[in-house]
């Protein structure tokens, strides 16, 4: 394996979001969500990243902005990386939730299923790691994510793995470009 073939991609989960506000893509982190973005900035400083991809998503934005701004590199907005459309709020989430991850073809009308998330996601992905030129980083959703865990795992990241998930949660990802293959993939702990 040729150290020039590798890319490490570090996927963030947005920070603690404000679940006062019901609009998806406006709602924005919480103040103690936005102290832990602050913080995060830290883990990437050394990771040698060429570009930051994020979702359109106010959350995810102000997740990485602090590390972009250490950084100095403008995010790339992607609305292919945005949470799933759930398509109505939903009161008890945890019971969608289980549903749509028993059967991944599950929706609510005006929604997507997982299905279709995970192959947006995974189309994403694949869009985006051909053309970088580097690491890099996504910053993203904590279903739309686990979603392309799920695939680029061959689905050892599943439902017990998503609702392990933090906010904010750092995954890396070490790409062999030459194989078109995941080579090594985490969690990551970082101090906040």
């Amino acid at each position: 394996m040729e150290e020039q073939n590798l890319k490490t991609i570090y996927f963030v989960r947005h920070s603690i979001r404000d679940t006062s506000m019901q609009e998806d893509a406006g709602a924005s982190l919480t103040e103690e969500g936005l102290d832990l973005a602050e913080k995060l900035k830290i883990y990437f400083i050394g990771k040698d990243i060429k570009e930051i991809y994020t979702s359109p998503y106010l959350r995810t934005v102000q997740t990485i902005t602090p590390a972009a701004n250490l950084l100095s590199i403008i995010p790339v907005e992607d609305n292919q990386l945005r949470e799933r459309e759930i398509g109505a709020w939903i009161d008890n989430f945890s019971e969608y939730a289980s549903k749509q991850w028993a059967d991944f073809s599950y929706k609510l009308d005006n929604g997507e299923s997982l299905e279709e998330v995970q192959n947006r996601m995974y189309e994403a992905f694949k869009g985006i790691n051909s053309k970088s030129e580097g690491n890099y980083i996504l910053s993203g959703h904590g279903t739309s994510l686990a979603l392309l865990f799920n695939q680029l795992t061959n689905g050892e990241f599943g439902y017990d793995e998503w609702k392990e998930m933090q906010q904010p949660h750092v995954f890396k990802l070490v790409y062999n470009v030459g194989k078109d293959a995941v080579e090594f993939f985490e969690s990551v702990e970082f101090q906040n």
